[in-house]
């Protein structure tokens, strides 16, 4: 009997998935609860009704369910923003567009929470931050890379460094307002002073992209 091949075919049957996003949603319920590291894998279990080795054997580790959680959760709310361009559209309307879709992101309680606990415990565990990395920022950097490098390109804008301009745009998305109020000190902005944020900052970058 081939062991590996039967658990490989077992991981992917229906009751197996359900069992596998039950331990991924309380996971996260856990992680943003207690942190990573005062995360228990029973309390877990518990939590999503399942068992010890079945979470072993569909993640292998406390990191590996991490890793999934993180995956799942930073794919589902970066998607949107990681397609930025459409045929015909203004180049500042996408970058509106996007600048609202990240701002919506950095708004997002989840995402602030898996935020907090990714800088508060990165120092001990360097993978976390690694992971976080890797399936939420870095996917949107790219895409955006990838669709000014075509509009330069193309002779659309002028940007001979566009990597360092998607760099300033995500900085400056960020910025006093969110880190005001991902640490607690201001409560979420009403939506006229985020669309006044995504407008001045969009503002700022076109006016890095036709700078000749």
């Amino acid at each position: 009997m081939n062991t590996q091949t039967d658990t490989d075919s077992a991981d992917h049957t229906p009751r197996m998935a359900a069992r596998r996003q039950a331990m991924i949603d309380a996971a996260a319920a856990i992680f943003f609860e207690h942190g990573f590291e005062r995360a228990s894998l029973s309390a877990i279990v518990r939590r999503s009704g399942g068992s010890l080795s079945t979470l072993y054997q569909l993640f292998g580790s406390k990191e590996g369910l991490f890793e999934a959680m993180v995956t799942q959760r930073c794919a589902q709310i970066m998607e949107p923003l990681t397609t930025p361009h459409q045929p015909g559209q203004d180049p500042r309307e996408t970058l509106v567009r996007i600048a609202r879709g990240l701002m919506g992101v950095l708004m997002d309680p989840e995402a602030q929470g898996l935020w907090r606990m990714v800088m508060g415990e990165g120092i001990k565990f360097p993978r976390l931050p690694e992971i976080y990395f890797r399936c939420g920022p870095d996917p949107l950097q790219t895409a955006m890379v990838r669709y000014l490098s075509d509009l330069h390109d193309r002779g659309i804008v002028h940007c001979p460094d566009v990597p360092s301009v998607v760099q300033a745009f995500c900085g400056m998305m960020q910025s006093d307002l969110f880190y005001r109020t991902v640490t607690g000190m201001r409560p979420i902005p009403e939506a006229a002073e985020t669309e006044r944020h995504v407008q001045k900052v969009v503002d700022l970058v076109m006016g890095m992209l036709t700078r000749r």
